[in-house]
């Protein structure tokens, strides 16, 4: 940003977000002492900055401000899930009728793929994509409308997650495994590339999915659940202490993948079941892939901690999304991943992007922390 008055903003903006204050940029405005929201307004539908940069920013700033402890055999990773915006109408970019996670049902809404970096000292975003349905790949006079650039292509929500692993690991994560539910397991594109870069990985996968034994059999998933001996274990601490469940492990055709089964002691006939794989030189133990499979809950965490404003911040009230408002939309999970990034400690990053300026100010310096 050019000029000072447009990082003060941006900075206002910020820190709204990291306070909890209900997103929209009228309350925005108000905790910033602004006599109105244009200026809020403004930064999101006029401003001239490039979101790509300032996604660029969210890897360095997760791995500064979230280390994982040096004994921890699991190490840190990625765990990769997706939230949705439940939306009136239809002109608002990429909105389209599908399921929303959030009510378990059809919904009309905005999907968004997110990729949460995830070690000991807890949990924050660091990449994202908004996913276009079907029905806005071809509709260019819609996408003219909604603003969306001829250049943007549609991808699959596994391919994006590929996407996004491959940027947080190019950017120097040093990630270890990767965890996803069974919209991303399903995806053998996702796998195979998760085991080309070394990434061992744990992947939640439909009952009906196919496993071969090493008997050469091929069995249903679900199937499997019937031989196996289980065991109670814990996959981490909850709000409640211990999250205890009972699980099971059994060996495939391939000597690096496993199937793990869980089976909740309150709902013991709904199992769940994972496909897991780990590189060589990694254990493939029970107790290891649990672990990861109880590291993928802190992604949906992060939706409430973040304090995530999509629907309210980055879309007009006409429902158009103006073409600077997506950058409206990555500087809002700029905010949210930076006040969520310390919070097993209750310190929160924004306090260093106040102190040091957004990237690309040429005034305030980086946004990176310096320790």
């Amino acid at each position: 940003m050019a000029q000072r008055r447009s990082v003060e903003a941006a900075l206002d903006y910020v820190r709204g977000l990291a306070s909890e204050v209900t997103a929209n940029c009228w309350s925005l405005a108000e905790a910033a002492g602004h006599e109105n929201p244009y200026r809020m307004q403004a930064l999101l539908s006029c401003y001239r900055w490039d979101w790509t940069d300032l996604r660029a920013e969210l890897p360095a700033l997760a791995r500064a401000w979230l280390p994982c402890d040096e004994g921890d055999l699991t190490g840190p990773g990625i765990a990769v899930d997706e939230t949705a915006q439940l939306k009136d109408g239809d002109a608002t970019a990429c909105v389209a009728p599908q399921h929303a996670g959030c009510t378990g049902h059809v919904e009309n809404c905005l999907t968004t793929v997110f990729a949460a970096w995830v070690t000991t000292s807890g949990q924050a975003w660091a990449d994202f994509d908004v996913f276009m349905p079907g029905r806005w790949e071809k509709d260019w006079r819609r996408r003219r409308a909604a603003r969306i650039p001829d250049k943007v292509e549609r991808k699959t929500k596994p391919r994006l997650a590929i996407d996004q692993i491959g940027r947080l690991l190019d950017a120097g994560l040093p990630a270890r495994w990767a965890a996803f539910d069974e919209v991303y397991g399903r995806s053998g594109e996702l796998r195979r590339f998760c085991e080309s870069r070394g990434l061992a990985y744990v992947a939640v996968i439909p009952r009906d999915f196919r496993v071969t034994l090493p008997s050469g059999t091929v069995i249903k998933a679900e199937d499997a659940a019937g031989h196996a001996v289980f065991e109670q274990r814990s996959c981490g601490n909850g709000a409640k202490g211990p999250r205890l469940a009972d699980w099971a492990l059994t060996a495939t055709a391939s000597p690096r993948h496993v199937l793990l089964i869980r089976r909740l002691i309150s709902r013991p006939d709904d199992p769940a079941f994972y496909l897991c794989w780990s590189p060589e030189g990694t254990p493939a133990t029970m107790t290891y892939f649990i672990t990861i499979a109880g590291r993928r809950w802190p992604a949906e965490l992060t939706f409430k901690t973040g304090n995530v404003s999509i629907a309210h911040c980055a879309f007009f009230p006409s429902g158009v999304l103006e073409e600077s408002s997506l950058a409206g939309f990555y500087l809002d999970t700029q905010a949210a991943a930076a006040s969520a990034a310390d919070m097993h400690s209750g310190e929160f990053a924004t306090l260093d992007l106040m102190q040091n300026g957004l990237p690309g100010d040429a005034e305030g310096g980086g946004g990176l922390p310096q320790r």
